[in-house]
């Protein structure tokens, strides 16, 4: 479904509309004609879907008291929008939102709703994956205790490949703290195969905090040495 922000004209799109995909990049917005992928039903696929389904079935298993504090809870967790908006999400919905992100990352289920938190720190300056360590060493991430680290990565992609947003998959997951560089490549492999030297690979950092609450993804191109 688009989104259109009106103005005294048109001022902005997003999304769908029949056969065309609105959206915008560093040049402005374009239009695009709307491709629609084949459905391989992966296992990160079925895995996504049975999480999202688990949520909705633990939130109908919530007490009235319970759901009243989600729904209450919710001026403290409006976002952005697209557009740059504030939007107030519904108590479902903010449920939904933080325990997919908690679950995902290792955590039990959140079911009462919590307080908004400070987001721990970390910038990744460099991946170095080193195939003779072997390691995948993120230079600058976070290595606390607080939060655990969600690295997301690509399959090697063609040189020159740059838009990577929907070919990033979970690979590992671990605290802060103990973020294992050596189990980081393993868990690569296993997913992806061995890399090769000069690969064209991509990684996207994410913390999460067991409240749900999780920082944006931070994407960055690894470099591969021998």
């Amino acid at each position: 479904m688009a989104k259109i922000k009106f103005g005294m004209i048109v001022t902005d799109g997003r999304g769908k509309i029949g056969g065309q995909v609105l959206s915008k990049n560093r040049a402005g917005s374009y239009i695009r004609t709307k491709v629609t992928p084949v459905n391989p039903q992966t296992t990160f696929q079925t895995s996504a879907r049975a999480l999202f389904g688990s949520i909705s079935q633990l939130w109908s298993a919530l007490t009235a008291s319970q759901r009243a504090g989600w729904n209450g809870a919710v001026s403290d967790w409006q976002k952005t929008d697209i557009f740059g908006d504030l939007k107030l999400p519904s108590g479902k919905a903010l449920f939904q939102r933080l325990n997919n992100q908690a679950q995902s990352a290792g955590y039990p289920a959140v079911t009462t709703a919590p307080a908004r938190l400070e987001m721990v720190s970390g910038v990744v300056e460099t991946v170095a994956v080193v195939i003779s360590g072997p390691d995948i060493t993120p230079d600058g991430m976070y290595t606390g205790a607080n939060a655990r680290v969600m690295m997301f990565a690509t399959a090697p992609l063609s040189q020159g490949t740059t838009f990577v947003k929907d070919q990033l998959r979970n690979v590992y997951n671990a605290q802060g703290s103990t973020f294992s560089n050596a189990d980081a490549y393993t868990a690569y492999v296993a997913k992806f195969g061995a890399p090769t030297a000069g690969a064209n690979i991509y990684f996207g950092f994410k913390y999460v905090l067991a409240n749900g609450q999780a920082s944006p993804m931070q994407i960055i191109k690894g470099t591969v040495a021998a």
